[in-house]
């Protein structure tokens, strides 16, 4: 009994003696681990900044706003400056909203943020440089006859091209190297494939139900001084059959259209069917070619789109319907019809 004994107050003496070690290391190195809190602190990638809107247009009304989880910056002495003029200043001030300049200027805010919590104040440089980026699109394979002034419009089941374009001297000048994201459709999904370095068109086939076709791309250059975000919608439209004489000198008269009110006086004319904006163009071998006349059928002249016709008397009329058509689509059709007075 009296050496169990003896043997408990060692035991309570070591662990008293550990006790008073552990807490004398605890009171020599507490000022020090309190100095290295306060030393950390709030730091600068504490403060979040964001641009509404996030790639602002020259002339944009901007809002530049601070926020933070490791702080309530609502308590918070900040100041604003725009270059070396004070703009604002003031407790919880965590946000400002100015115009911003034309393309190719830049303006600079410097944000010193002084934390509700004590130690060094924060700056934050925000330079805005607002920039911005055409967009021009037209169908890559939609058919328009010669001279024509305008562009070819997308029909359903076409290829469209959407070429961006920056409108920056910098970038116009060389000096710069851009990016570009694309995305389309309604869920705005990004084109990983089309998208990269340089990638400034954009291909794809429309979908064959869709009345319009959503395309938006985000350009950044790589020194990153120059980022932009435009949108546009595509109207797809109906393809049409447009009649023209061909003469025998001048060849097709694509200055004259034929209408309902056109009479031939010529023994032999030759009529050429123009399908506008049909998604032929390097798909001429997939369509078939139907003429009637006067509703009924004829063989598919040795020029699909063109057809001879002699008029066996005149004060007389005819009816002229052809169909073009893509059996391997589904909507790449259209059809034209002409009444010809003789």
């Amino acid at each position: 009994m009296w050496l169990s004994y003896n043997t408990r107050v060692k035991s309570l003496k070591i662990k008293a003696a550990l006790f008073i070690v552990i807490a004398a290391v605890v009171l020599l190195f507490s000022p020090i681990l309190s100095q290295a809190d306060v030393q950390i602190g709030i730091q600068d990638s504490d403060i979040n900044v964001d641009t509404i809107p996030d790639n602002p247009q020259p002339y944009d009304n901007v809002t530049i706003e601070l926020s933070s989880y490791a702080t309530d910056l609502t308590k918070a002495m900040i100041q604003w400056k725009q270059g070396s003029t004070l703009v604002l200043s003031g407790y919880g001030k965590t946000s400002y909203a100015f115009t911003a300049p034309g393309p190719d200027s830049v303006t600079v805010f410097t944000v010193t943020i002084q934390p509700v919590e004590g130690g060094d104040a924060i700056t934050k440089q925000i330079v805005i440089s607002p920039s911005e980026i055409d967009l021009m699109w037209e169908s890559a394979n939609g058919y328009t006859p010669p001279f024509y002034r305008g562009k070819a419009l997308p029909t359903s089941e076409s290829d469209i091209r959407v070429v961006a374009i920056p409108n920056t001297t910098t970038i116009k000048q060389g000096k710069g190297d851009i990016s570009y994201s694309w995305s389309a459709g309604q869920n705005d999904t990004v084109m990983t494939d089309a998208s990269g370095y340089n990638k400034d068109s954009f291909e794809f086939q429309n979908s064959a139900i869709n009345l319009t076709e959503s395309v938006s791309v985000t350009a950044s250059s790589v020194d990153g001084r120059y980022n932009a975000t435009n949108s546009i919608d595509v109207p797809i439209v109906s393809p049409q059959v447009i009649f023209y004489k061909r003469s025998p000198t001048d060849g097709v008269l694509y200055n004259q259209a034929l209408d309902d009110s056109t009479t031939i006086t010529e023994d032999e004319a030759t009529i050429v069917a123009v399908p506008y904006f049909l998604a032929t163009v390097g798909n001429e071998n997939n369509f078939t070619y139907n003429w009637q006349i006067n509703g009924s059928p004829i063989d598919t002249p040795a020029k699909k789109t063109e057809l001879t016709i002699q008029p066996t008397e005149h004060d007389g009329y005819a009816t002229i319907d052809v169909d073009f058509e893509n059996p391997q689509t589904l909507y790449q059709k259209v059809t034209g019809e002409l009444n010809l007075n003789f």
